[in-house]
């Protein structure tokens, strides 16, 4: 199991890091896609201070359920869950978000279109993109950054220390390092306008 304490200070010290050099900014609304146990929103939460908002979407009650007792345990009020159907639909007005995350879920193709419309939808003009990918081999990463690209999108950045935070792991009886697990390359879009 990965010690809480652990994952906190990957956290605090490398992730929200990486959450600013995305575009990530103080005061910006987040939304975190498929967020699991949040520990990519926490990591947001610290990048956009007291007065921006992350919402860590999922269709697991369970994991946001544990989200929810961690933003407590952390004393963390601008982490908020948000249960949602399957499928891409995110509960928020056009261009309403400054950033919408997408980690480990890029791969499920048959969703992958009408995600990044959706994702278009809720960003405001020149808003991040930022997704992280695994399951896919070099070539799929490829064509799916070509893909993210056709779709309204320029690219900003990619920045390497993206974790792959693996459920049944994370639910084992053992204490893991949470530098064994596996790395990856976050790619930063900015929305532009569709012509």
């Amino acid at each position: 199991m990965f010690a809480r304490e652990d994952v906190m200070k990957w956290q605090n010290e490398v992730c929200a890091d990486l959450m600013r050099r995305s575009g990530i900014r103080e005061g910006d609304t987040v939304i975190d896609f498929g967020c699991g146990r949040g520990h990519y929103a926490f990591a947001a939460a610290i990048a956009v201070g007291n007065t921006g908002t992350v919402y860590g979407l999922d269709t697991n009650e369970a994991v946001l359920e544990v989200l929810k007792q961690d933003a407590e345990y952390r004393h963390c009020t601008n982490v908020i869950a948000v249960k949602t159907e399957p499928g891409v639909d995110m509960p928020f007005a056009d261009s309403s978000a400054d950033a919408v995350l997408i980690y480990d879920l890029i791969h499920e193709t048959e969703l992958r279109q009408p995600f990044l419309q959706e994702a278009h939808r809720v960003l405001k003009q020149g808003g991040i993109l930022s997704v992280l990918a695994f399951h896919m081999t070099e070539q799929e990463i490829l064509d799916m950054l070509e893909e993210v690209r056709n779709s309204g999108f320029e690219t900003y950045n990619d920045l390497e220390g993206g974790i792959h935070f693996v459920l049944d792991k994370a639910a084992s009886s053992r204490r893991e390092d949470i530098s064994l697990l596996e790395h990856g390359i976050i790619h930063n879009f900015r929305s532009v306008k569709i012509q």
